[in-house]
């Protein structure tokens, strides 16, 4: 059995994929870690990935590393995207990763980061309709994936992401009304900046999106808003692939989420600890998505870049 291992440094949360490659489109899971680790705190206020988070950020490396070798892993493949981006010293933090561990670790342009996710994304789902509109909501930035029949016909990646609002925007505990208000208003003057014609997703006769456009949500805010409204206690991704919701039940979990003080949300099942701090402004920036393109029903994906960043590989053998 070949393995094959991926790693994703991302702004909030470090990944770990282990996994038997089939071909170039299907993997089947050996084991799946995740880590919030905020190596993104204080970014942008600073500027700089700060020593406590750097700290933080290499220890989970480390113990990826140290899992990986209880594993015959013939490759490993390690990417970071916006955090190591932005950083003035997200070189610095590379080069730590590599002294300390000996991974090597590719920071990904937006451009790159959406073309992996779709890769990863198309591979869990079940039924894909003729175009979709897929968005990865990052502790960064949000990569938005338009495709028609599977492949991209137009990629835009947007410096918006969960640790930017959360630590930017929202001050209370439960937020205020008027911190949830200005919330939503940043984020609607944000997805602005969007040039996708509107006539690609619309039927010119109807105020909603045409049936033939579908919208999928990848990464830890759309799935965690899907383990929420399952209920669920213990974490499974072949629940969350293919799960769908409607605006409606979005918009509830979100008020739920809202009105909760930090200590209230870390009791909801199906929240992963340490994503408490940013789930609101998450689920903000999903119903904003849906309202920016009139969508009302959400497909879920847990499969994502991990998964994408190892069909690649494989595809290029």
């Amino acid at each position: 059995m070949s393995l094959l291992a991926s790693i994703d440094l991302g702004t909030n949360t470090f990944r770990l994929l282990i996994a038997e490659a089939i071909d170039s489109n299907r993997l089947v899971p050996i084991l799946i870690k995740r880590t919030i680790t905020r190596l993104g705190e204080g970014l942008y206020k600073n500027g700089t990935i700060q020593p406590h988070a750097m700290e933080r950020g290499l220890n989970v490396v480390e113990h990826f590393s140290n899992i990986i070798k209880h594993y015959e892993v013939e490759k490993v493949i390690a990417v970071s995207t916006s955090v190591a981006r932005e950083a003035k010293n997200g070189k610095e933090f590379i080069a730590q990763v590599f002294e300390r561990t000996g991974i090597s670790v590719r920071i990904l342009t937006g451009f790159e980061e959406a073309q992996l996710t779709l890769k990863g994304v198309f591979s869990a789902l079940d039924r894909i309709t003729q175009k979709c509109l897929v968005f990865d909501i990052g502790g960064g930035s949000t990569e938005f994936i338009l495709t028609e029949q599977i492949g991209p016909i137009k990629i835009a990646s947007i410096s918006l992401g969960v640790v930017y609002l959360a630590e930017n925007l929202i001050r209370s505990d439960p937020p205020t009304s008027r911190e949830l208000s200005y919330l939503r208003k940043n984020i609607k003057d944000c997805l602005q900046q969007l040039d996708f014609t509107k006539d690609i997703f619309y039927n010119k006769s109807s105020a909603t999106t045409s049936t033939q456009c579908s919208l999928i949500g990848t990464a830890g805010t759309a799935t965690t808003i899907a383990a929420i409204d399952q209920q669920m206690k213990r974490y499974d991704p072949l629940k969350i692939n293919n799960h769908s919701l409607s605006r409606e039940t979005i918009e509830n979990i979100y008020h739920q989420l809202s009105c909760s003080s930090l200590a209230e949300r870390r009791a909801i099942p199906g929240l992963e600890e340490g994503r408490e701090t940013v789930i609101v402004p998450g689920a903000a920036l999903v119903l904003e998505i849906m309202e920016h393109f009139r969508f009302n029903q959400l497909t879920v994906s847990d499969a994502g870049l991990l998964e994408g960043i190892l069909l690649d590989a494989q595809s290029s053998h």
